[in-house]
């Protein structure tokens, strides 16, 4: 193949991703669907290998700290996890880590349009230039994803993206047949190019949105002033950070469902952080009112923070 590739959308500078401050969110990608007729005689799981990419793009941003949650199929499932205390971990036997947040949703366009409907995975139109067959295929892929908070259920934002890419050039053959969904080969498809621009484009607004939202952390032992939390090198936290620590007073819920509506909150005391490990840190704690210790379970949130009521 001689190839010649023609973007039908031109390729504009890819929109940076922004930096989420404060120690990692901990992010699992959750089920995506695959919703529509798309062609099957590639023997692809759409929804699956979807739902793969955007992990590994994620993780690739090192901006999070990405958890494997592929047998999960909603929030329910990991509420239950954390609320079986399976979710966690303890010196004498390792547990899985909880996600503060889960990214769901479907797939909504992949493949091309072809007159009659239906979807064909990366059709083509074939002429003859000397003797060659040319061929243009398009790529176009459409996602509906929605971030939620895992502990409240919560929609934190739902968005669409989409990108569609059109490569022409000079072929005895072309096709999908026989090419891995998400591996090198795909990657230089039209398809593939577009399911990595709709990716980045998913990823920038996960990191947009996950920028803006509060953090926390809990303490896991404390002793005198002496306080252990369970953030640590990998969640980004280093040495002479300042944190502050709060105890949840009430928590108010929904009788019907559970869920989480609110919480009353008062601020304990003000960390520094002295000492950090893959995934705890050692912090020095100091009382509100000089009187006031942490204790175990409290919150650990940034010390800008305003403070709660």
């Amino acid at each position: 193949m001689l190839p010649q590739t023609v973007y039908a959308q031109p390729a504009a500078s890819a929109a940076p991703i922004p930096v989420v401050p404060g120690p990692k969110r901990t992010v699992a990608v959750g089920e995506i669907e695959a919703n529509g007729g798309f062609e099957a005689s590639e023997n692809w799981n759409v929804g699956a290998g979807v739902s793969a990419m955007l992990t590994t793009a994620l993780a690739n941003t090192d901006r999070f700290v990405m958890v494997e949650r592929g047998t999960l199929t909603g929030i329910l499932n990991e509420q239950q996890l954390q609320a079986s205390k399976v979710a966690g971990g303890t010196p004498s036997r390792e547990r899985m880590t909880p996600a503060h947040y889960i990214i769901v949703g479907s797939v909504t366009d992949f493949g091309s349009p072809r007159s009659g409907g239906g979807f064909s995975i990366g059709g083509s139109r074939k002429g003859m230039i000397g003797g060659l067959g040319t061929s243009r295929k398009t790529g176009k892929v459409g996602l509906d994803l929605r971030i939620v908070d895992s502990r409240t259920g919560k929609i934190l934002k739902s968005f669409v993206v989409s990108s569609k890419v059109t490569q022409s050039g000079i072929a005895l053959s072309g096709g999908y047949k026989g090419i891995a969904l998400g591996g090198d080969q795909f990657s230089k498809t039209p398809l593939g190019e577009a399911t990595r621009r709709a990716l980045h484009d998913a990823v920038v607004q996960i990191a947009t949105v996950l920028a803006a939202t509060s953090w926390e952390g809990r303490v896991v032992e404390a002793e005198g002033s002496g306080v252990i939390i369970n953030l640590g090198q990998e969640a980004g936290v280093v040495a002479g950070d300042r944190l502050h620590v709060e105890r949840v007073a009430k928590v108010l819920t929904d009788p019907a469902t559970g869920q989480i509506l609110s919480e009353e909150r008062y601020r304990v005391g003000t960390l520094t952080v002295t000492g950090v490990e893959a995934r705890i840190a050692r912090a020095n704690f100091t009382s509100v009112d000089g009187s006031a210790a942490a204790a175990r379970g409290d919150l650990v949130i940034p010390a800008g923070a305003p403070r709660s009521r």
